[in-house]
This record gives C-alpha cells, sequence and structure tokens, in this order.
C-alpha cells in the first residue's frame, strides 16, 4: 500500500465575525466533514466576542492556531518593541479565547529582515506553495495551481499559502479535500507535519516546505 502523503495548508487572515455559512466556515466544515486539520494564521485586531466562535470551533475539530501579528504591518518597518508588541498583543487575545498560546508565526507579506529574524521568538512559516488567492484568482486556477504543484511531485509535506476570507478559496478547499485523500494525501498542521518528519521547528528560523 502506496504511503500516506502528508500537506499542509495554512490559511491567514482571519478571524472573521462567525456565520454559519462564512467563508471560514465553509473551510473549516469542510476540515470536519474528511477528518483534517489545518493550521490558521490568526491576526489579532480580528480577535473579538464575535470572531471567537470560529477560533473555538477549528479548535474544537483538531485545527491549530498561529500568529499573524496584531495588525498585519509590515514587521520590517517596525522597532524591536514594536515587533514584539505585535506579536504579543496577538499571543494574549488568542489565549484568552483559547486558552493556549500560539507556537507559531506567519510574517505578514512574508516579509523579514535581520532585526526581524533575531526579535520574533516563533518559529516563523513561510510557504513552499502560494495559491495567490490573495490575487484575485478564480476557484479553478486556485485548484489548478495547487494540483500543477501535485503533478510536479512537489505537494507532499508542502505548506500552501491560503485565505480564509475568500469564497474562492472555500470552493477550491471544498473540491481539493476529498480530491488529494483519493490521491493519498492527508492534512495535517504545520506542527504534526513537523512532528511527522522529525524536525524540531526552531525560534528566529523561517521555514518552507517541512520535511
Amino acid at each position: 500500500m502506496e504511503k500516506t502523503k502528508l500537506v499542509a495548508l495554512t490559511f491567514d487572515d482571519g478571524p472573521l465575525p462567525y456565520a454559519e455559512d462564512s467563508t471560514a466556515m465553509r473551510i473549516l466544515k469542510t476540515y470536519e466533514k474528511y477528518g483534517q486539520t489545518a493550521t490558521f494564521f490568526y491576526v489579532g485586531e480580528k480577535i473579538n466576542d464575535a470572531s471567537a466562535p470560529e477560533m473555538k470551533f477549528a479548535q474544537s475539530i483538531g485545527c491549530e492556531a498561529g500568529n499573524h501579528t496584531f495588525t498585519h504591518c509590515f514587521l520590517t518597518e517596525k522597532t524591536v518593541e514594536e515587533i514584539k508588541e505585535e506579536l504579543c498583543k496577538t499571543a494574549e487575545a488568542e489565549e484568552k479565547v483559547l486558552g493556549t498560546a500560539p507556537k507559531l508565526m506567519r510574517l505578514p507579506y512574508l516579509a523579514a529582515n535581520d532585526t526581524v529574524m533575531a526579535t520574533v521568538e516563533y518559529p516563523m512559516i513561510n510557504c513552499s506553495a502560494d495559491s495567490r488567492d490573495w490575487a484575485d484568482a478564480p476557484t479553478e486556477e486556485i485548484i489548478q495551481r495547487i494540483m500543477d504543484v501535485e503533478a510536479a511531485g512537489e505537494l507532499e509535506n508542502a505548506v500552501v499559502l491560503m485565505h480564509e476570507q475568500y469564497a474562492t478559496t472555500a470552493a477550491a478547499v471544498e473540491y481539493l479535500l476529498p480530491t488529494l485523500i483519493e490521491k493519498g494525501y492527508r492534512f495535517v498542521t504545520v506542527s504534526e507535519l513537523a512532528k511527522q518528519n522529525g524536525v524540531e521547528l526552531e525560534t528566529h528560523k523561517i521555514y518552507g516546505k517541512i520535511k
């Protein structure tokens, strides 16, 4: 029997105000339906009473919460103290809702410099595949981009960049999960991907593909 191939889809820029039919909940319900998990990198200023139910639902099905700064700013333009505040405020907001602090972070705009690298006390999760859903890509294009990565043999152990606020992304996820599960993939959190591959994620380092 062919071994299971692991892949981590990651979703930025939430959480959203809770609604049964929100794009975030469509994504999460798809993950729940197929018994899979993902990592969501949350923006601290979006965490409030309206969005907390989405975060709790994600946690309840085994998804992972990461830190995406408080204001989604270019950390490369911030001082050491400002960088620390961006991360600390988000960690506190997440811990208040979920009871645990995030262990991973994603750099806004994937932007880093020496100050950022030295200051961020998290493993920084970049990506090895970009869905480009943020560039107004239609659903078919998002799907094709991911399937092209798969066809090239590059999807296994990949960290895929996506966003939770687009209907196009939700529709793509609804197609991709069953299609790729059929091809032998299992969707996991970034931390689980690292664990399964024996990778110890370290602070002050940027990660793309994890193997």
